[in-house]
């Protein structure tokens, strides 16, 4: 009989193709044949939460092509907790340990979460287009474009690309990169001022190969900063340093963001990262699962990616949660725990919109006063918040026409209609409008909690 690890390569080729490389590296990566006699075939994987998924919805397909390689038709299949992988993973060498602990505190140190990796990065049709345009941004050192910045609502996986990228990079180049929060740049710099030491800073961030900044709308409204960031992404391109931004708005939808600043943030590539579909949804959880010790039903993981449809962010808080709960109880994961514990994450009863958070958020995002919103003023700097806020109003409160005008100081009817038609012709002609609005909603949602 040929050997376990000849039988298990062919059986894993013929597994691939059926799978596609997405499907096939998720269940089948750290697994392998341990034995095979005339009656069973036993299949180590690295944790229960593996073992149960392919017992459940594996073992048909393994045990047909095993079966057929062997020429054996009533072959049992079994999956067993690799005891190798089991105790490297519990007790590994005191050298690697060390190593390892010495690597977090130096990524930790530059507020970088190593456990973001691109591997791990779920592609669906929502981010596609960003995902390929960090993997150009690392495979080359002069990439066709630069700078990529990537745009999105709140938790759809902005900074786990460029997280994902910076440590990529620190694994397989010898270069210096640097990833921060643009809050982070921005203290650094007001630091560097007080104390004289603007030439150290400007050395430190205009000497770098890769720049990543995440959270840029932080600079809206501060006009130095602005102009310091101005200069050093200039200093960085001039040099063809590779420079990537994710943001929570397009940079035309930065509120008070100079000009330069927003042409230079536009001068490459600008890639959307909208909310991932269902399907993504329940990818993302299964390969979330797949990292704990426990089984968690392929319902459970269907209703949770359901109810997730906003914030994929909170799913990681949502399998915690249910686990502890599980061991803590002494209860297996299902649907009607699972039902019980989420309870919290997904109620919105209680929680009603109310016309003062919209009319915060927008006066907070365009720092107008509420006198101003409620004038009869006709610049655009007031009018454009104003209809917006009347759009949103409509659109979450489903108040009248009626309503909305005597909410605005009296207005007519007819202003009130022209308005919210006027916010309804942008979002079919202008997805970056409609990625603005989706960021305000986002803010709004966020006031609830």
């Amino acid at each position: 009989m040929e050997s376990c690890s000849k039988i298990w390569d062919d059986v894993l080729e013929n597994v691939r193709e059926k799978l596609g490389p997405l499907r096939f590296n998720l269940w089948f990566k750290n697994t392998r044949l341990e034995s095979i006699d005339d009656r069973h075939a036993s299949i180590a994987v690295p944790n229960i939460f593996t073992q149960m998924w392919l017992q459940e919805n594996f073992s048909g397909l393994l045990k047909e092509d095993i079966g057929r390689f062997l020429k054996k038709r009533d072959l049992d299949v079994r999956f067993v907790i690799d005891s190798v992988q089991a105790k490297e993973n519990v007790l590994p060498e005191k050298s690697v340990v060390e190593e390892k602990k010495a690597d977090a505190a130096g990524r930790k140190s530059l507020g970088v979460n190593k456990g973001l990796l691109l591997e791990d990065f779920v592609v669906g049709s929502n981010n596609r287009l960003a995902y390929t345009a960090a993997l150009e941004m690392i495979r080359e050192e002069y990439p066709p474009f630069n700078p990529l910045f990537i745009h999105g609502s709140v938790g759809v996986g902005k900074t786990h690309l460029l997280v994902g990228i910076w440590n990529r990079v620190k694994k397989e180049q010898t270069v210096n990169a640097v990833y921060m929060p643009a809050e982070k740049w921005t203290n650094e710099f007001i630091y560097a001022l007080q104390k004289g030491k603007m030439e150290l800073f400007r050395q430190k961030y205009r000497n770098v190969d890769v720049f990543l900044i995440d959270d840029v709308q932080f600079l809206s409204n501060k006009q130095g900063v602005q102009e310091e960031f101005l200069h050093t992404f200039n200093a960085l391109y001039d040099s063809s340093k590779r420079i990537i931004f994710a943001s929570d708005a397009h940079p035309r939808q930065i509120c008070q963001l100079k000009e330069n600043l927003a042409s230079r943030f536009m001068s490459g590539m600008v890639a959307r990262v909208e909310r991932p579909e269902y399907a993504t949804r329940l990818l993302i959880l299964r390969t979330k699962a797949a990292r704990y010790d426990v089984y968690f039903p392929e319902d459970v993981l269907e209703y949770i990616a359901e109810k997730f449809a906003d914030n994929v962010r909170e799913v990681e808080s949502a399998l915690i949660t249910l686990t502890a709960h599980a061991k803590f109880n002494e209860r297996k994961i299902d649907l009607s725990l699972a039902r019980e514990v989420l309870k919290e994450f997904f109620c919105d009863e209680g929680k009603v919109v109310k016309v003062e958070e919209i009319e915060g958020v927008v006066l907070r995002h365009f720092n107008i006063s509420r006198s101003d919103l409620h004038s009869n003023k006709k610049a655009k700097t007031v009018s454009f918040p104003r209809q917006i806020c009347m759009y949103l109003i409509k659109n979450q409160l489903e108040w009248s026409y009626q309503q909305i005008g005597s909410y605005f100081g009296n207005k007519k009817h007819s202003t009130v209609i022209f308005a919210i038609k006027k916010i309804n012709d942008e979002l079919k002609n202008d997805d970056r409008f409609k990625s603005f609005l989706d960021m305000l909603m986002e803010k709004i949602r966020k006031n609830l909690g």
